[in-house]
């Protein structure tokens, strides 16, 4: 059997697909990881709103990795961590550096309007406008052009795209605000022994 891996594409540094062929620092980890539990696999890149909808329909069987947060918990089964990430502040110039969005109460941040952390941060730092856009380029965009003066990103993701497209012209995180483990995932209930041998497969591996 070969198991079917949905990855979301494209999210630097973690995957994305280089000259057709998929690439990133999670895609090598969980690709090691499979080859050493002798798993056949094969990828499936698809774009963030589809990843959950495709596991648990059956298109996929497995995720690469998801955000293992609560609101999944009765959905999906998840393998050890891979990487810890999480949501980071990003900072316009000049502005003072701290990783905690309480340090800036009425000032304009921007985040993407998909995927969980418009609604977390929304929830958690009322004091602060919340500007939504497509991508985190345009959050850059925003940002570096003074529109906003702090982009919610995740962490390891914004901080290459920081340096790819604004070297030295933003505020970069040391640290997520809200740190959140990455694991390989499956549908409730459906796949534990892939979960056992990917696990055990993992502890060898890192």
């Amino acid at each position: 059997m070969t198991i079917r891996i949905g990855f979301d594409h494209p999210f630097q540094p973690f995957a994305f697909l280089k000259d057709g062929v998929p690439a990133g620092s999670l895609i090598e980890l969980v690709a090691a990881v499979m080859r050493r539990a002798e798993l056949a696999f094969e990828w499936v890149p698809m774009s963030l709103e589809q990843t959950e909808p495709a596991l648990y329909s059956g298109a996929v069987d497995a995720l690469a990795f998801k955000g293992i947060i609560a609101e999944r918990a009765t959905l999906m089964d998840f393998s050890d961590t891979l990487v810890v990430s999480g949501a980071a502040l990003f900072r316009a110039e000049g502005l003072r550096a701290s990783d905690d969005p309480r340090d800036f109460p009425g000032l304009r941040a921007a985040t993407p309007r998909r995927g969980p952390l418009a609604a977390q941060f929304a929830r958690d730092y009322p004091g602060i406008e919340l500007i939504l856009v497509d991508s985190y380029e345009a959050a850059f965009e925003a940002l570096v052009t003074g529109k906003v003066q702090l982009a919610a990103l995740n962490f390891q993701a914004g901080i290459q795209i920081a340096k790819d497209l604004h070297p030295g012209r933003v505020g970069l995180p040391l640290a997520p605000y809200a740190p959140l483990p990455l694991a390989f995932a499956v549908a409730k209930g459906r796949n534990a022994e892939l979960i056992r041998r990917f696990n055990s497969a993992l502890r060898e591996t890192l």
